[in-house]
């Protein structure tokens, strides 16, 4: 049963120069709040979307930038060489993360929202 929903990212329109990632701003996880069900939810929505999008975590609870890591599962985009695609997509992961973010390279369109729950 989900108690918490978190925005990661909204309205995103900003597109990126190269192949380079920006970070939203961390947000907590299950394993922050030491819940021990660590199924997480994240629901992208995006409009004439080209680029790539992922979920990043920590298990540190002061993470510096080496403590990133991608979370396996959650990358939707296929970068600039892709077509515009609008849609709301969802994705479930399980861990017990302190800190979660979400890394993105927009190319085009817009990031209407990233939201997550657990």
């Amino acid at each position: 049963m989900s108690i918490e929903n978190q925005v990661l990212l909204a309205n995103i329109t900003a597109e990126a120069a190269d192949s380079t990632y920006v970070y939203g701003s961390k947000q907590p996880g299950a394993g922050y709040h030491k819940r021990s069900d660590s199924m997480h939810t994240a629901t992208y929505s995006v409009n004439s979307f080209v680029g790539v999008i992922k979920l990043q975590a920590t298990l540190a609870l002061y993470p510096a930038e080496s403590d990133w890591f991608d979370i396996d599962g959650t990358e939707i985009g296929l970068g600039s060489d892709s077509s515009a695609w609008t849609t709301t997509n969802s994705i479930n992961f399980t861990g017990n993360f302190v800190w979660l973010r979400a890394a993105y390279n927009l190319q085009n369109g817009t990031i209407t929202e990233i939201r997550y729950n657990y």
